[in-house]
């Protein structure tokens, strides 16, 4: 009774509904599910009802949904739940019973292994390819890129881009999808310039056209070396090709901004966008906006993340407390700020640190390293040194950046030249850290300020044997303070041999890949009987095109400067005259 009366009173309220809107209730609870449809949610959706799937192969043989796609299905649950063994016990009882496994089948044991255990899975992606050749079961193109996959995510690169050679030798092409996989891999390992090369390989030899996930694994590659301006420009691109960026998308976009505080506007600005198209807040979505905040100095939009990501339960974790005590170091060296605000802004860093730990949460090193930024940016040198004894107790261990922060106080903010050289050295003899490009410049710059040339010599050294070479600037000012020094001249005249050679070898490899290239272009044409000299159809129209004009005299007219063709098309001068006066009779002899 009680279902008769639920099932009459939703009746009577759609049809109330439909009385008022005059649209069908269904229709219209339909349309609103897809306009706030979105594609990451739901493949979590599908991922999170995999991971819960509890069902066996008895279990799907007693219900009347028996097929191959669902025994498929069910593989993969169970790979992706880490159960490898029942997975394959699933696919030999499918064969047991007359269900013959097909490639999809296999697919799905690479990929749910990949899922649940990445060091398993290129061993077990060859196993899985040899028992289908054993089964006579054809190879297809998501059997490799399943393979290639599953060896990507055993960060063996190498035998990923041998499957696609493999691939292409049994007459299959890779697709897009196939270089995604490839190139998100070669993001993750950090080999960002072969990353970009394959990219352009792909569209300028394969001619084949990238997809939003491979957009957004190239702007991904754009955030690891804070190149905001490329990861707009990827976004401009990919617009131009007719596509749409997804929330992972503007999530990288945001990351790649977050890092640099000319661009960290731009990262609101996206942020806005996804507000606008009902996308949601993440947390790796939060960090990035908070790393923009502490990039920024910006507490405003700090503040209003933070109540964001409180209306969306997502908690703080380590990373966001010390984007948020960053935001207070970037914010006191905002011009014009005030004593009384430099010292809020350190009370508000320490509040957060406080309430860091009364949640639980440890600092790290990166924390540490926030508030030592906190210390160099109010100009309390002494606490920000002493800062490094802290380290130990907190299980902690400096790191490059601590000692960048430190060495631009000293060097660049305070022109403290004994101790930032006493701190260098003690980088330099009692840590296992190298320093970056910049900090060799900085070193540089301050050994010139100091006037000494056995500094200065030595900084070079350092620099020529780790193989960084001096900005332009540097180079004018040794220009000026070195003429007189001959071991300055000697370590110039290395820079430049070193210089000559890793250009000669940068030029040597670009012109390989070429010649690469054109070689494979040449086995691909073989087979047809082609060659490079052959020409394409849209060539033979050319050659066709311009026979025409040739032989209608078109082509006989003399090609001027664009200037003298503009002054010849103007209206009034000597040119117009020449084509429109009347010719006037002379009057002599008449």
């Amino acid at each position: 009774i009680d279902a008769a009366g639920r099932l009459i009173a939703t009746l009577k309220k759609k049809a109330t509904a439909y009385g008022q809107t005059g649209v069908n209730p269904d229709t219209l609870e339909t349309l609103k599910q897809a306009l706030h449809h979105d594609a990451s949610l739901e493949r979590e959706a599908r991922r999170q009802e995999m991971m819960s799937c509890t069902m066996t192969f008895t279990d799907l043989v007693q219900t009347d949904k028996v097929s191959i796609q669902n025994f498929n299905d069910l593989i993969r649950a169970t790979a992706m739940q880490g159960r490898a063994e029942d997975a394959m016990e699933i696919h030999n009882k499918m064969k047991m019973f007359g269900f013959e496994p097909d490639s999809d089948t296999y697919v799905a044991l690479m990929t749910g292994v990949t899922f649940s255990n990445r060091t398993l899975a290129p061993e077990f992606s060859r196993q899985c390819f040899l028992t289908m050749r054993q089964n006579l079961i054809t190879a297809t193109e998501k059997v490799y890129g399943a393979m290639m996959k599953a060896h990507v995510a055993g960060e063996d690169l190498t035998s990923a881009f041998a499957l696609m050679r493999k691939m292409d030798d049994e007459g299959l092409k890779p697709n897009v999808v196939i270089y995604t996989t490839l190139i998100d891999g070669l993001v993750k390992a950090n080999k960002l310039q072969i990353a970009w090369d394959t990219f352009y390989e792909m569209r300028t030899w394969k001619l084949i056209q990238p997809d939003e996930v491979l957009f957004t694994v190239m702007i991904k590659a754009c955030a690891k070396n804070a190149e905001s301006e490329k990861a707009v420009n990827m976004l401009d691109d990919m617009r131009m090709c007719g596509l749409y960026p997804t929330d992972v998308t503007y999530t990288e976009l945001i990351h790649a901004c977050a890092k640099r505080a000319d661009m960290a506007h731009k990262a609101f600005e996206f942020y806005r966008e996804m507000k606008v198209q009902d996308m949601p807040l993440t947390g790796h979505l939060s960090e990035w906006l908070l790393e923009a905040c502490g990039s920024k100095g910006d507490i405003g939009h700090a503040y209003t993340i933070v109540q964001d990501m409180v209306a969306a339960n997502i908690p703080l974790n380590r990373r966001m407390y010390t984007s948020l005590i960053q935001t207070f170091a970037s914010a006191m060296r905002v011009p014009n700020v005030t004593d009384q605000e430099q010292m809020r802004n350190l009370r508000f860093a320490w509040q957060v640190v406080a309430d860091m730990r009364s949640r639980g949460v440890m600092p790290d090193t990166r924390t540490l390293n926030a508030l030592v930024q906190v210390y160099a940016a109010a100009g309390f040198s002494r606490y920000a040194i002493e800062m490094l004894e802290q380290y130990e107790p907190l299980g902690c261990v400096p790191d490059a950046h601590t000692y960048k922060f430190l060495l631009e106080m000293l060097g660049r903010d305070m022109k403290d030249v004994g101790r930032f050289f006493a701190l260098w050295q003690h980088m330099v003899t009692h840590t296992n850290i190298k320093p970056a490009p910049e900090l060799h410049h900085l070193a540089l710059q301050v050994a010139m300020d100091s006037r000494s040339a056995r500094r200065t010599v030595s900084v070079m050294e350092d620099m020529l044997a780790a193989k960084v070479f001096p900005t332009v600037d540097l180079i004018d000012r040794l220009a000026k303070v070195g003429r007189t020094v001959l071991e300055i001249h000697q370590l110039v005249g290395q820079f430049i041999d070193l210089n000559k050679e890793v250009t000669y070898r940068r030029a040597k490899r670009e012109t390989d890949l070429v010649k690469l290239q054109i070689e494979e272009q040449q086995l691909r044409l073989a087979p047809d009987g082609l060659t490079f000299e052959t020409p394409t159809p849209e060539q033979e129209s050319r050659t066709r095109y311009f026979d025409s004009m040739k032989r209608k005299g078109l082509s006989d007219r003399p090609y001027l400067p664009y200037e003298e063709w503009k002054a010849r098309k103007a209206k009034g001068g000597k040119y117009y005259a020449e084509r429109s006066d009347r010719k006037r009779v002379p009057l002599v002899g008449l």
